[in-house]
């Protein structure tokens, strides 16, 4: 028996803290509109939104997974470990996808990612001397092979939270932080294990939900889900990344 962790994302942060933590995941990174999810997200609260659009990655790529024809379809978008890994399954083996979603509360409104220079900046402005909360969703959904292909079992969710306490920021440390373009495609728009990590002076959550991914939270729902932890820590199987095998 065979179980490995499909990430639904392709966040280099979160790779690299499961990474670190022993599990080399599989990379399939969801292709959502989450927009259109938060839209249709009324009067939720901080941990429902972020819980929502975290389920909503999960179930895109565990769809994609057990549909065939739309795994066939996605091949052109996907590194040649993750389809050779998924493909040489067997019987009974099982994967989890883990979906994740990160928002800040900053001054009573939800921040994603910033995406422009102006709007990172005036963001940056505001983090300064702030203690905002940033939210992390999971979504964790079982998968096992079968002769004919991948069926879901069970789905479970939850979140992490933690506080940041940043320290004033000046006008000139602002724009080079804005300049340096990191804030721009990141949660929040700042980072904690980047250039943004010297202006928070303190923390209290988890440090890795910060990051994109909760390890705790991630270990208790893939334990929900009748994963083992330390079955994880093995990796992905020795084989050329150029191998072709048929899905």
């Amino acid at each position: 028996m065979t179980d490995f962790l499909v990430l639904a994302s392709a966040s280099k942060a979160r790779v690299k803290v499961l990474t670190a933590a022993g599990i080399t995941p599989l990379v399939w990174a969801a292709d959502i509109d989450e927009d259109a999810v938060r839209t249709n997200l009324v009067n939720a609260t901080p941990a429902q939104v972020v819980t929502a659009l975290a389920q909503a990655k999960a179930r895109h790529v565990a769809q994609l997974i057990t549909n065939t024809e739309q795994r066939r379809r996605q091949c052109l978008h996907l590194n040649q470990v993750t389809l050779n890994a998924i493909a040489r399954l067997e019987v009974g083996d099982r994967l989890a996808v883990m979906g994740c979603d990160s928002m800040l509360l900053l001054n009573g409104k939800l921040r994603g990612k910033p995406h422009t220079f102006e709007r990172a900046l005036a963001q940056i402005h505001e983090l300064s001397g702030a203690s905002p909360v940033l939210f992390t969703g999971h979504c964790a959904i079982s998968l096992i092979r079968t002769k004919e292909g991948f069926n879901c079992e069970q789905e479970v969710h939850g979140y992490s939270q933690a506080t940041l306490y940043f320290s004033e920021i000046s006008t000139e440390e602002a724009r080079a932080y804005a300049n340096s373009k990191e804030p721009l495609e990141v949660a929040g728009g700042f980072t904690i294990d980047g250039l943004g990590g010297a202006f928070i002076d303190s923390i209290k959550g988890d440090p890795h939900g910060i990051i994109g991914i909760s390890l705790p939270l991630a270990r208790k729902l893939l334990n929900e889900l009748g994963f083992f932890w330390p079955n994880l820590w093995k990796g992905l199987p020795n084989q050329a990344p150029t191998d072709k095998v048929e899905l």
